[in-house]
């Protein structure tokens, strides 16, 4: 009975997906309105790529052709000429990086207004797995559409697991046919090396129960394509078994598809990719940016997908708008969106700060004391000046009556910048499946998450946490979440064994040891409820361990939910929510 009437919801939604297609309607929960996506521009000129050298299926680099033809662009774009389209022929085009380490992407595009770049269904190969594709930065009014993104060779190898010993720390991996050799360099190049065990039944799925990262570069050959794989850690191999599937990665940070910066009206329209050396969409210091009908997807064969978040969001005045998406078989967070950090350097005086990077008069700065988890105070800038060094002068309007611990790292005080926290934004009519940690990482404010469905991730469908840790991101804040189905998300060791799990999660944090001498200080939890104004209302949760985890939170208000118990829960344990120090939580069960 439970089976049928959760398979009758997903049917409905689904249904409604089908109807709402690229209709956009604003929330009503925004401090900023911002407008709706741009998915078309007038075209007053077709730029063909065939007539800059690039032609399709030729087997030769095409980079240097797509480059001039956008140059081209951009310059007849100057003319005072508006609605440039840059139409490619349907086919392969291969994309070979260079040498320069310092080249994260291979087509780079800046300073450019009013283009359309139109993929017309082309399928771009590139042929470094430790690079990028796309970077756009200080542009406006550009739509990116219909191209279909993979790499040869894969930025990634998968196999089965044919021998574990446990005495001499080392697991036998053989390689599926067609897949890279862990003898290619990119698996100690890239910046992130480490692997997953696979759910043997659903492509993109880790294993139920298993751990969610085994980090390691040490292969040797045994044979061609098998391979001993050594691990430090017992506990790790104790997980593995004869037969497993197993996917390792070369991720190289910063090397997404698609990279925008500091620009405007961008959207990434229809466009799919099937795997990535990191994430899928980069972002940073943007305003109104749009994914729409976009897809990370599987191959047929393949068990992984995108090598880190599908959607990494760094501060921006306005977040993304990301509508009827599919995203499965991803490594790392499907969205993580932050807001912007400012180190502060010196305390001049109560109302005078010295900080790192640029701010501006009307910024509105809220500085948190991460060793006691307490905010210390919002403050509007009423005037800045740069001082050279990349360090600004900015005046607060009321004083700070207290001694700050000034400096640069993340035990000390820190400013985070509440107009660049990606506040507006939209996240509709999506799927998340079959994949490692989070849906959702929200560490920002102001947006609307509603009619999506979670399935099969292996934490917490949405997370609402500061990354006290990791030294970014702050606390999520005026947040809808409404009408989105969560099935069976939670399942793999860190969330089985998490005292807060569940599909959805809130929690401030504060560091735990002071005086931790390796990398990282650990986290508790902090006494300021910092999470303020977040609804959840509507939505359908078939769970595992617990539906709901609200901790150091104010104004939350949860209504209108359904709540079913997963039949195929691992956790032993079951309640709808787990809540603490929260001041006027609201629960209509």
């Amino acid at each position: 009975m439970i089976k049928s009437h959760f398979a009758f919801i997903v049917a409905l939604l689904f249904s409604f997906f089908t109807e709402a297609q690229y209709q956009f309607s604003l929330p009503d929960n925004f401090r900023k309105q911002r407008d709706l996506p741009l998915v078309e521009m007038p075209i007053s000129m077709n730029v063909n790529l065939r007539d800059f050298g690039a032609l399709p299926n030729d087997g030769e680099n095409d980079a240097p052709g797509i480059m001039k033809a956008l140059n081209f662009c951009k310059k007849i774009a100057r003319t005072g000429a508006t609605g440039i389209k840059l139409v490619f022929e349907k086919g392969r085009y291969d994309l070979f990086g260079d040498s320069d380490p310092k080249k994260t992407h291979i087509i780079y595009l800046g300073n450019a207004k009013n283009l359309t770049i139109d993929g017309n269904g082309a399928e771009i190969i590139i042929h470094d797995p430790l690079k990028g594709f796309f970077s756009v930065f200080k542009s406006e009014n550009i739509i990116v559409k219909n191209f279909f993104i993979d790499y040869d060779p894969l930025p990634f190898t998968q196999g089965k697991i044919t021998g574990v010993n446990i005495k001499d720390k080392y697991f036998e991996l053989k390689i599926d046919e067609g897949f890279p050799s862990l003898s290619e360099s990119m698996f100690q190049e890239a910046s992130r090396v480490w692997g997953m065990l696979m759910d043997p039944e659903i492509p993109g799925k880790l294993k139920d129960g298993s751990p969610n990262l085994f980090a390691t570069k040490e292969f040797e050959q045994l044979a061609p394509g098998h391979f001993k794989v050594k691990l430090k850690s017992i506990n790790l191999l104790k997980t593995m078994e004869i037969g497993d599937l197993y996917v390792h990665l070369a991720r190289t940070n910063g090397c997404s598809i698609f990279k925008s910066g500091e620009s405007k009206n961008i959207t990434y329209l229809e466009n799919t990719n099937y795997s990535s050396a990191a994430g899928s969409y980069n972002a940073f210091n943007m305003e109104e940016w749009n994914i729409i009908g976009g897809q990370v997807l599987l191959k047929p064969g393949r068990i992984h997908s995108a090598n880190a978040d599908c959607i990494h969001v760094n501060g921006g005045k306005f977040g993304p708008w990301i509508q009827n998406c599919l995203f499965e078989g991803y490594s790392d967070d499907a969205i993580n969106m932050k807001a912007n950090k400012r180190n502060i350097l010196k305390q001049l005086s109560p109302t005078e700060l010295v900080v790192k990077f640029n701010v501006s008069k009307g910024d509105i700065l809220r500085i948190y004391n991460p060793r006691e988890g307490k905010l210390i105070g919002n403050y509007e800038i009423v005037s800045s000046k740069p001082l050279g060094k990349g360090m600004m002068q900015v005046t607060l309007p009321e004083p700070i009556n207290e001694t700050l611990d000034v400096g640069d790292t993340k035990t000390n005080d820190v400013a985070y910048l509440d107009t660049e926290s990606n506040e507006s934004f939209v996240i509709r009519n999506n799927t998340f499946r079959n994949a490692r940690r989070y849906g959702i990482l929200l560490q920002n404010s102001f947006g609307v998450i509603e009619r999506n469905i979670f399935e099969n991730l292996s934490q917490s469908a949405i997370t609402l946490v500061n990354g006290v840790d990791w030294g970014e991101g702050f606390i999520a804040h005026n947040i809808t979440i409404n009408q989105n189905i969560f099935k069976n998300c939670g399942y793999d060791a860190t969330y089985l064994s998490d005292y807060n799990a569940a599909a959805i999660k809130m929690r401030v944090t504060k560091l735990k040891n002071l005086d931790a001498k390796g990398k990282w200080n650990g986290v508790a939890t902090a006494p300021w409820k910092g999470l303020e104004n977040i609804v959840i209302s509507n939505n359908t949760f078939l769970y595992n361990k617990r539906a709901l985890s609200i901790e150091c939170s104010a104004n939350t208000v949860v209504k209108g939910n359904k709540f079913i118990r997963n039949q195929k829960d691992l956790s032993g344990e079951n309640e709808i929510l787990l809540e603490s120090n929260n001041t006027n939580l609201v629960f209509e069960n």
